[in-house]
């Protein structure tokens, strides 16, 4: 039977989520290797998404297929087994037909970021050394990218995607708590690779001064990377992966 878990995890330790060759070191080993020991047979999830190395993750969805979840505690079970900076949530039936990754209607991304130097909040919060930002000058960038469809500009491997087209349905950015900490939130159909982070890294370009709106807007129009000195991503250990959505018509309703 086909299951989506539903887990959450620091991403500050693990190189990324997706299984890689080089390294044992990544959030989807680790959940395979403990359900596998768990129930004793070979066990392959499928995530919703790739997060780079130190992303994190509030909301993330795998699929994966168990003939029979054992009748003891099974989330308690596989949590004490996981170490402390992943959680798996719940264990959700779905059709059989369901894909965690193809099935995502809409993702929301959150990042964190702080102006002013704070210890303890620098594992779960970018932190940038300004002294300010104009945030007239970033509103605008945010209108551009939620006129804008096409991300080529923004994303770090455009060439193994089909096309490079996303739909913005929302994106702003708010202050929250002290200490000059502020969230942009974007919502989107789909993610490029390294687009929410050159996206944040452009944002404060504009912000700082360094990056008019105007060649902003040109250059994604373009399609074409943005170069030295605007080539650069913003710190990964703010950004979060906050939600998935799912049409109701994939979750097993006997």
């Amino acid at each position: 039977m086909r299951y989506f878990l539903n887990l959450a995890y620091q991403g500050t330790n693990y190189s990324g989520w997706q299984r890689q060759v080089n390294t044992n070191n990544t959030i989807q080993q680790i959940i395979e290797d403990a359900l596998s020991q768990m129930l004793s047979v070979s066990t392959v999830i499928h995530g919703c998404g790739r997060t780079d190395a130190g992303v994190h993750a509030t909301e993330y969805y795998a699929h994966t297929d168990i003939e029979n979840i054992p009748n003891y505690d099974f989330i308690n079970r596989i949590n004490h087994m996981l170490p402390e900076d992943v959680a798996i949530h719940r264990f959700i039936p779905v059709k059989s037909t369901a894909h965690a990754q193809y099935d995502a209607t809409w993702r929301t991304y959150e990042y964190y970021f702080h102006l002013i130097k704070t210890p303890h909040l620098h594992l779960k919060s970018a932190y940038y050394n300004y002294s300010s930002l104009d945030f007239s000058s970033i509103n605008e960038g945010l209108e551009i990218i939620q006129s804008t469809r096409d991300f080529r500009a923004l994303c770090k491997h455009p060439d193994i995607y089909k096309n490079t087209d996303c739909i913005i349905k929302q994106i702003k950015i708010e202050k929250i708590l002290g200490n000059e900490c502020y969230k942009l939130t974007v919502t989107a159909n789909r993610f490029l690779r390294g687009m929410i982070r050159y996206m944040i890294a452009r944002l404060l370009d504009i912000g700082t001064g360094k990056l008019r709106t105007t060649e902003f807007k040109k250059q994604l129009k373009s399609k074409q990377s943005f170069e030295f000195p605007f080539h650069k991503q913003g710190h990964p250990q703010g950004l979060y992966l906050s939600k998935i959505e799912y049409p109701d018509s994939i979750f097993d309703q006997s």
